[in-house]
């Protein structure tokens, strides 16, 4: 098992992603995959002194299937970078949100 490229819940394999749910992997073939995106989230937290803003990144992959599947990741670049590996396994695979 080689894998490519990691993060804290996910791990680009050498033919899928793998990525963590709660306590359990799950596994996406890169074949399965149409289209993967990076999500950015504004979280506001509530602290003592008053409240803090800070983002939250995510890699987001629909499936043939229609099934949205959405890993939070560490950072925006691990993120981008994990989209130019996506598309190098799966050419296919369309890069970029679209509605």
């Amino acid at each position: 098992m080689v894998i490519r490229m990691e993060d804290k819940r996910i791990k680009l394999q050498e033919q899928e992603v793998e990525y963590k749910k709660g306590f359990k992997w799950y596994t996406l073939p890169y074949a399965d995959i149409v289209q993967a995106y990076l999500r950015v989230e504004e979280v506001n937290g509530k602290l003592c002194c008053g409240v803090a803003s800070f983002d939250m990144f995510f890699l987001v992959m629909k499936t043939k299937e229609e099934e949205m599947v959405k890993v939070e990741a560490t950072s925006k670049e691990i993120v981008k970078e994990m989209l130019e590996v996506l598309k190098e396994k799966n050419p296919a695979i369309e890069i970029g949100y679209k509605k």
